[in-house]
């Protein structure tokens, strides 16, 4: 498990982990080229883009085997 941090802002309590990870990758969504699923193109999976222009999302690129 992670370790968590809570930042205290306004009376409100917000969890911080991952805060540091957003900011060198910022979400990217977009719609998968086989299935049109969104997705975060830049998530740690196996999401890529294929032949550089088509998105590809984790769950197609393991099951037609491209990117493993």
């Amino acid at each position: 498990m992670g370790v968590f941090q809570i930042k205290i802002t306004k009376n409100h309590e917000t969890p911080c982990e991952g805060d540091e990870n957003n900011k060198k990758n910022p979400e990217k969504m977009e719609t998968c080229y086989f299935c049109n699923k969104k997705f975060d193109i830049n998530k740690d999976d196996s999401s890529h883009y294929k032949y550089g222009k088509y998105p590809m999302c984790d769950y197609c690129s393991r099951f037609y085997g491209f990117y493993d």
